[in-house]
């Protein structure tokens, strides 16, 4: 049958949930046609209206306070809602009545509640722990887990593995061993540390891992192996390579984790995300949720100033067209253990590159109008930058110590005062203080050891052949602070590359490559901007052809097309990004904004929560027609 005829609304009338016409089809013995399954899920969903709803004071409960988060059961017979005043509250999701309440289960509010199997579930909280429970014994939890500086935020569990993931406001990620019982706590890691950490999320197999931050970057690690990742990613910062994409200037303390992007790592391979529609700058991406197949990555994400709000869908799946494999080989540092990035083949765009906001991806340094949408103090971030210091890497590839540490750790250092410096350059430019031609990076270039991109132009032509110029960039003077030429420095970032005097000048005429993320934008909507600050928890669907919105005070379900069909069956028509389909709307159910949605993982069922802890459950209601 041809996509026209699909198309057609008396085919998807006929084919709907509430056909006969369907149910006879069905009972005689016929195969439904190709698009049958989108019409009934069409009907299905664009029909779900509120049906029930529950709060504190129907109940004559006490309050609970916003409702952060909703969570079912792998069966879907419990949800389980986190709750802003310390409590959980479990329901029986068919009938909609409470049938548990949990109050003081922590001792700040409950962010997020995730279940490990049909009757144990963990929960976080703002008191930076996270405990386990049992729901046939919820007097008291199973056991509470310490080891975080900051507020949890996301709770995850790898099936692979059998480790629980937790993520927090304090940049860090823990694995957490629940078999192994110890006498103070469970066997704990911290695999992972980004300054700006929003959301940590586990593919449904466990095989890929997608971070969020505040610098509005998306970050991929393919081919996830827990036991190994914070082996391999000790001492790799986010920001700072994603500064170094953005200004195409090489920061040595950058570049010497390039091999960590290489194509042919079969183990945790990174992969930025920073392609966003036209008009969002997306400077701090907050909620996060990952596809039930592990196809796509659904974000939410506040433009600069709180200006707007986008929801966006990235593709992350990982495979052989995943990126151009770099075509040059020829050129290596003579340092080993710096591994200069090869040139990667231009590739042709659909549409014209937008170039991101110059600091949208770096939070080191904050204006004071910005503050509050990032959690993370100066103070905290010191604590943090401290603890990362003096850990050692695990393993027989653990850098030794030296005097010279110091000098090393300044290339970070530098690279936040030129980012401060940028900042407060575009407000100078902003209020008119200075004149275009005021070259602030020429003079901090000389301070920091950051060439200007004038300097490194014309260095690269110097030093490299004709046909290696549209990518290059040179290696930087050193500070003046550098060490002897002939001394090993370590550093937290790994193993500091020795530098013979005999090779200093041919070192600083190597040629290297700066890697460029891929497009991965797939499909895109403008929220709301109502409730600024608060973060608004998106969810797919259990097939994952809808996405449901928080919007305002109620909801929005959203849809790759007009037809609800699932993602593998829109790439044909796929040529570039594409705004997602507003398929149903229930607007003012609420009292207060929706922070939480969540859709059954077994039946057609939609539960939202709002800041005034009110719960609404919404079901496909056939009283009306469709079409």
């Amino acid at each position: 049958m041809g996509t026209k005829t699909i198309r057609d609304s008396s085919f998807m009338a006929k084919y709907s949930a509430y056909s006969p016409y369907r149910l006879l089809r069905r009972e005689s013995g016929f195969e439904n046609p190709v698009g049958a399954s989108d019409a009934m899920a069409r009907s299905l969903y664009c029909g779900m209206k509120p049906i029930a709803s529950w709060d504190c004071e129907q109940a004559n409960a006490l309050p609970t306070g916003g409702v952060f988060n909703l969570e079912f059961s792998p069966e879907g017979s419990l949800l389980v809602a986190a709750c802003e005043k310390k409590s959980i509250q479990i329901f029986d999701p068919l009938t909609h009545q409470r049938i548990h309440s949990v109050n003081g289960a922590h001792s700040d509010c409950v962010n997020c509640v995730k279940f490990l199997d049909g009757r144990m579930f963990a929960t976080c909280s703002d008191d930076t722990t996270i405990a386990l429970w049992d729901v046939r014994n919820l007097k008291k939890k199973i056991r509470s887990l310490l080891g975080h500086s900051n507020w949890v935020k996301n709770i995850e569990f790898s099936v692979k593995d059998k480790l629980l993931v937790t993520s927090g406001l304090d940049g860090s990620i823990y694995t957490w061993d629940i078999n192994s019982y110890t006498e103070f706590n469970l066997v704990y890691q911290r695999v992972f540390h980004a300054s700006g950490l929003m959301r940590c999320r586990l593919s449904p197999d466990a095989r890929q891992m997608v971070m969020c931050t505040t610098g509005g970057l998306l970050v991929i690690i393919h081919d996830l192996n827990l036991s190994t990742l914070a082996q391999h990613l000790h001492g790799f910062k986010p920001n700072l390579y994603r500064l170094m994409q953005m200004s195409q200037q090489l920061i040595p303390i950058a570049a010497m984790y390039d091999h960590l992007f290489d194509l042919k790592r079969t183990e945790n391979r990174v992969e930025f995300v920073s392609d966003f529609p036209d008009g969002n700058d997306a400077e701090v991406v907050s909620a996060l949720q990952i596809h039930p197949q592990g196809w796509c990555a659904l974000s939410r994400n506040i433009s600069h100033d709180d200006r707007s709000e986008w929801s966006c869908i990235h593709d992350i799946q990982a495979g052989a067209h995943a990126g151009a494999e770099p075509a040059d080989k020829s050129t290596r540092s003579r340092s080993p253990p710096r591994r200069p990035a090869p040139r990667r083949r231009a590739r042709p765009r659909a549409r014209p590159y937008r170039q991101p906001r110059p600091m949208a991806a770096v939070p080191p340094a904050l204006p004071a109008s910005v503050a509050p949408a990032r959690p993370s103090t100066d103070s905290t971030r010191r604590e943090r930058d401290r603890d990362e210091e003096a850990e050692p890497e695990a393993g027989p590839s653990a850098p030794r110590l030296a005097p010279g540490l110091s000098s090393i750790q300044n290339d970070v250092w530098e690279a936040s005062i030129t980012i401060k410096q940028h900042r407060m350059l575009q407000e100078m430019y902003s209020r008119g203080q200075v004149g275009r031609n005021f070259n602030m990076q020429r003079i901090m270039g000389i301070n920091t050891g950051i060439a200007p991109p004038g300097v490194l132009r014309a260095r690269s032509l110097r030093a490299a052949p004709a046909r290696l110029l549209p990518r290059l960039s040179a290696t930087p003077a050193l500070p003046a602070r550098a060490p002897p030429d002939d001394s090993t420095l370590p550093s937290t970032s790994g193993q500091t590359p020795r530098r013979e005097s005999s090779s200093s000048c041919e070192d600083e005429e190597t040629p290297h490559y700066i890697r460029q993320n891929r497009d991965r934008l797939l499909y895109y909507v403008e929220e709301t901007n109502e409730g600024k600050g608060f973060i608004k928890e998106l969810c797919f669907s259990a097939d994952g052809r809808l996405v449901c919105s928080p919007f305002g005070r109620g909801m929005r379900l959203l849809a790759l097309n007009d037809r609800c069909a699932e993602l593998s069956h829109c790439v044909q028509d796929f040529d570039g990004p594409t705004q997602m389909v507003d398929v149903g709307q229930s607007l003012g159910i609420h009292q207060d904004l929706v922070v939480s949605s969540k859709f059954s993982p077994r039946h057609h069922l939609l539960v939202t929560g709002c800041l005034e802890g009110k719960i609404v459950w919404y079901e496909p209601y056939s009283g009306e027609s469709c079409y």
